[in-house]
């Protein structure tokens, strides 16, 4: 199964943004292994909270889970 790591900044005056994001990740299911760091299997909605964080003044990343060793 392929995982993506969704990594994100926001400033922290967005309040109303950074709860938006936590309650949809939670109810997507999503695994959270650091402050702004979060795994999930499902892609598009990774990338559709990844555009509402850098429409919303912050910075979002996803990148692909591969473990080397």
């Amino acid at each position: 199964m392929v995982r993506f790591i969704l990594t994100f900044d926001i400033p922290r005056e967005l309040l109303r943004e950074r709860k938006r994001i936590n309650r949809d990740l939670h109810r997507m299911k999503a695994e959270k292994f650091q402050h702004s760091l979060w795994k999930s299997n499902d892609l598009q909605s990774l990338i559709e909270i990844a555009l509402f964080i850098n429409k919303n003044g912050g910075n979002a990343s996803i990148l692909e889970e591969k473990f080397i060793f």
